[in-house]
């Protein structure tokens, strides 16, 4: 006698044996890597923007689609008084209609900061500078350096003309550039004379009197000879605390262990600075001067150890700082040089540099 059960016996095994396959199989995860790779510039179009018209559209297009609300601060013209521009999100390309008030004999830059990210969020590395003009040429002159100091972010403002501090504070910069591994670059200048200043964030309300913020050692730069390099600020974090008085030589350490490990530093120096002179050795915690002697030589103790940067610097005033100017008192910067590289000071080392002709630092 046939069971009239077994096929639907068999079909339950089947089904039973499918879903058990199904739960014991591997499966690759949903979705790929994660996208850590920023936006890059293709092009424009049109390619070359020479002989451009006031409120003409241009496009472009970056490597990838484009997170639309990063757009709304990023985009910017300079020098300002061009005006302002409209735009349009189209994925991976931006249209962009070009400010009105241009004339003639000027190279604008149209920035895109790092503000703009692609869709994930991953945002771009540095500036994008897009020159254009209503010319047939660009013009070509560059001033770049770097800011030194333990401040997190900054901004250079460049202003053609040379101005005075109250027309500084009064007056919108023509330029402006971020700061980028402590370095920035002002490109497609005019050949003029140009007044600059550095400051922790740039903005319309803010009181750059109250810091941090860092004047030339000169009134004005110029590009009227060359490009400028080595336009070098200093500039440390306002401390909200007091500290108490101490020594050029003394540093503050916090721990009552009188057996910390130091370290010394000694060298010469070569260069016609006027007298008094200062060696400055700082990092994020420690800062030493010492007076550098009639014959170039200069020795600083008791090093707690670490990463350090070097200066020499005139010290105009003789009061063991270097001072990076003031609105307050209209004086500009302390002339200063850098070491060309970091120095490692390790516990009961004794460091001697080699002679160091700063002056061959000029560019």
């Amino acid at each position: 006698m046939i069971n009239r059960y077994y096929p639907m016996k068999y079909l339950l095994l089947i089904t039973v044996i499918m879903i058990l396959s199904n739960c014991a199989s591997v499966r690759s995860p949903e979705g790929g890597p994660l996208d850590e790779i920023p936006p890059t510039l293709l092009g424009t179009s049109p390619e070359v923007l020479t002989n451009i018209e006031p409120e003409q559209k241009i496009t472009i297009r970056l490597s990838e689609y484009l997170k639309e609300s990063s757009l709304k601060n990023s985009l910017h013209v300079y020098p300002m008084h061009a005006g302002e521009i409209r735009h349009e999100f189209r994925g991976d390309k931006i249209d962009v209609w070009l400010p009105k008030n241009l004339k003639n004999d000027t190279t604008y830059i149209l920035i895109i900061d790092t503000g703009l990210a692609d869709e994930h969020g991953i945002a771009i590395e540095k500036d994008l500078s897009i020159p254009f003009t209503m010319g047939s040429t660009f013009t070509s002159s560059k001033i770049e350096g770097d800011v030194y100091g333990n401040i997190d972010r900054g901004n250079l403002l460049l202003w053609r003309g040379i101005l005075s501090h109250d027309e500084m504070l009064e007056r919108d910069p023509d330029y402006i550039a971020n700061l980028i591994d402590d370095s920035y670059t002002f490109d497609y200048l005019p050949i003029d004379d140009f007044s600059i200043l550095a400051i922790e964030q740039y903005g319309s309300n803010i009181d750059y009197t109250k810091g941090p913020y860092a004047l030339y050692h000169q009134k004005f730069i110029s590009t009227k000879n060359a490009s400028l390099k080595n336009v070098n600020f200093l500039m440390n974090k306002v401390s909200n605390t007091e500290e108490p008085e101490t020594d050029s030589l003394e540093v503050i350490v916090e721990s009552d262990n009188e057996g910390v490990k130091t370290a010394d530093l000694s060298g010469t120096v070569l260069g016609k600075f006027l007298h008094p002179i200062k060696m400055l050795l700082q990092n994020d915690s420690h800062t030493y001067i010492t007076p550098v002697n009639l014959d170039g030589s200069y020795v600083i103790n008791d090093i707690i150890g670490g990463k350090y940067q070097l200066f020499i610097y005139e010290d105009r005033n003789n009061d063991d700082q270097l001072n990076m100017g003031s609105f307050i008192d209209q004086t500009y910067s302390e002339k200063f040089y850098v070491y060309p590289d970091s120095l490692s000071c390790r516990a009961n080392w004794e460091l001697e540099l080699p002679s160091w002709n700063y002056q061959k630092e000029i560019k």
